[in-house]
């Protein structure tokens, strides 16, 4: 009954999850293309960071507690994971659709681009299939590949073994028939992890064991070395506040069996990586770790900066981070490896649903009756729903319209924060049949 009664909350509550952001991701075309992923739905900004607009999960085609991942083509056209399908849109966000044939229907959980060719991208599904006689429970877990910017597809080799779960998918940079996959088996009882690695892009796979420790629940792969197709970085995950690691896979001596050895600890999520463009430096991090960097020679980290980390990504000599409010922005870039931000949105500075947008585009017809609801749940005071040009009402006396790094308290509604914590209480069943995981960047 709760289970039902969260999954079919109102828009309006903006599902009722914390407001954060979770994902950046950048077009390798357009520079000034900026998307930043957040728990109610997906900012866009055309000014490489310097405003945002916001375009709902219901013009993207979900709702509820998922992060879908995003990807842009060199058309600029995004695509989108979601369990509902894989979403697509070509006219600047304003209108989407899933796409179809054996895609319609799937749940999927991952994506990556090829990083020779951006057209390329492959797309991971995985989901709870049925259960046997004995008990057990069996998932269905396909790939597919698009070399036409998500035009069509074809399925990569056949179904992977029922009994895994998987995760993550990623492309490698040096060897176009590699692939590699993160997945568990007995994920709702003593999860075991696997890097499952593919030599022929995706006509046979072998797997490789990663033991998940102290309560680890999963493991995703991280990022590929650009010049290294054996080097593999992957993240565990555990439950809430429990420590997690960066492991590092190598291949062996002499073309011998690969290596695994943990690189870091973090004290609670590891919830950023990123590698820089050349593969020589690494920077992670995390809600309690703050942010650290080390070279790729001897991966000696090193605290940069104490923020508290939601995502990190890099771009040329930037280094882009989600954060929350506490460290006075929810999107932040830094050019002296993460020693400082410059702010580049906080909640408060959203400029409302996509103004390019116009009346019959999902995004223009969904979003703006929303958007009033929406930004009191962010805790950002009054808005004019008439102004139509994102501008903010009367909303009282000590209320600016660009508020201190702090002035945005960014809070859910009292019902929101009850909706917060129904949705905890039933997580943990929703999550074995259709996973709400969140992979960071």
């Amino acid at each position: 009954m709760l289970a039902a009664f969260a999954l079919g909350a109102s828009p309006a509550r903006a599902n009722g999850r914390f407001p954060e952001s979770n994902q950046i991701a950048f077009s390798a075309e357009d520079p000034d293309l900026v998307l930043l992923r957040v728990t109610f739905g997906l900012l866009v900004s055309r000014d490489r960071g310097k405003t945002f607009q916001w375009v709902c999960e219901e013009a993207i085609g979900f709702s509820g507690i998922e992060d879908p991942m995003y990807t842009v083509t060199p058309s600029k056209a995004i695509v989108g994971t979601t369990f509902q399908g894989l979403t697509v849109t070509r006219d600047d966000a304003c209108g989407w659709s899933f796409a179809g044939g054996d895609l319609e229907n799937q749940v999927f959980i991952d994506l990556t681009t090829n990083p020779n060719d951006a057209k390329n991208i492959v797309v991971f599904a995985s989901s709870y299939d049925k259960q046997t006689d004995d008990g057990g429970i069996l998932f269905s877990s396909r790939i597919w590949e698009t070399k036409d910017e998500a035009r069509t597809f074809q399925q990569l080799g056949a179904p992977l073994d029922p009994a895994l779960l998987g995760y993550t998918v990623d492309l490698t940079a040096s060897d176009p028939d590699r692939l590699y996959i993160t997945a568990v088996r007995d994920p709702g009882v003593s999860p075991k992890g696997f890097l499952l690695v593919s030599k022929d892009h995706g006509q046979t796979w072998t797997e490789e064991a990663v033991p998940l420790v102290d309560g680890e629940r999963a493991v995703f792969v991280a990022a590929v070395d650009p010049t290294d197709a054996e080097r593999v970085y992957l993240r565990t995950s555990n439950t809430v506040d429990k420590p997690t690691r960066l492991i590092l896979r190598e291949g062996g001596p002499d073309g011998g069996a690969p290596t695994q050895r943990t690189l870091h600890t973090a004290a609670g999520a590891l919830a950023g990586f990123a590698l820089s463009p050349d593969g020589s430096k690494i920077y992670i991090g995390g809600p309690k770790d703050g942010v650290l960097a080390a070279s790729t020679q001897d991966y000696a980290f090193a605290k940069r900066s104490s923020i508290e980390v939601q995502c990190l990504a890099a771009r040329g000599d930037e280094l882009w981070a989600c954060s929350n409010e506490r460290s006075g922005f929810v999107a932040g870039v830094s050019t002296d490896e993460g020693a400082t931000f410059e702010t580049r949105v906080r909640f408060c500075d959203i400029g409302g649903p996509l103004t390019s947008c116009g009346p019959g585009t999902p995004t223009n017809d969904r979003c703006t009756p929303n958007w009033p609801a929406q930004k009191a749940l962010l805790g950002c005071g009054g808005f004019d729903a008439g102004a139509g040009d994102g501008s903010f009402g009367d909303a009282g006396p000590g209320f600016a319209p660009n508020p201190p790094p702090k002035g945005c308290d960014c809070q859910a509604s009292p019902a929101g924060t009850w909706m917060g914590a129904v949705v905890t209480a039933v997580g943990g069943a929703i999550a074995l049949l259709r996973r709400a995981r969140r992979r960071r960047g």
